[in-house]
């Protein structure tokens, strides 16, 4: 039981790499919470969801035969920590230029199947979902060796949870007309979360690099004298 929160906890941070970059579903965000308050943030995060439960099922299926072998799981360990520590430098890099524009707002009021839809159908569209699933995703699982429902789901949640507090900040904010959300402190959350995602990164890659010559050195010590 105690790998659990662990579990929650790293994908819970991790899971901000993606959440706060501005992209196509912060936009939609933005709009439906302009024109229908948080219905449209809970709606359309829970379309980003569903498409992310079917990814990480589909990865769990996937990735369950190769994970028990160690040098495979360091090299998809190495490359999830590669892509994490990529994407946390990246994020310090580009924050002279990001913006939370928080004047966008669609004109059509969307449904709650529609809300869904369109959250899961703007992220399935977005080249930056599925690379981050295909690195950072992919190689969290191989670092943090899930073997259990619970501890898949405990990763699932634990993802979702940083997805919906994230956008649900946003939406309070557009909600209340607050406007303490400056540029200058979205920088800052940017700095100090890519600072702490480039950290992990470093440390998933530590992990697979101990996972993959560790394999190594068994094969070389079990293998037959001449």
């Amino acid at each position: 039981p105690s790998v659990l929160p662990k579990l929650f906890g790293l994908a819970f941070i991790t899971g901000f790499s993606g959440a706060i970059m501005p992209g196509p579903l912060l936009v939609a965000v933005i709009g439906q919470t302009v024109l229908q308050g948080l219905r449209g943030v809970v709606g359309l995060i829970t379309g980003h969801a569903l498409l992310e439960l079917v990814t990480v099922a589909l990865l769990a299926m996937g990735l369950q035969a190769m994970l028990g072998r160690p040098r495979v799981r360091g090299a998809i360990g190495l490359l999830g920590g590669a892509g994490l520590a990529w994407m946390g430098f990246d994020m310090v890099r580009s924050v002279p230029h990001l913006t939370l524009d928080l004047g966008q707002a669609g004109t059509q009021v969307y449904s709650w199947p529609q809300l869904i839809v369109w959250g899961a159908a703007v992220c399935a569209a977005n080249p930056y979902f599925t690379a981050w699933w295909a690195t950072v995703g992919a190689g969290q699982l191989a670092t943090m060796v899930p073997r259990t429902v619970p501890e898949y789901l405990s990763f699932y949640l634990g993802h979702e949870a940083s997805d919906y507090s994230w956008y649900l900040i946003v939406g309070l904010i557009i909600v209340t007309g607050r406007n303490w959300l400056t540029d200058d402190i979205y920088h800052g959350l940017i700095y100090a979360c890519g600072i702490v995602i480039a950290l992990l990164g470093i440390a998933f890659i530590y992990t697979g690099l101990r996972s993959a010559f560790g394999a190594r050195q068994g094969e070389d010590v079990a293998a037959p004298a001449d």
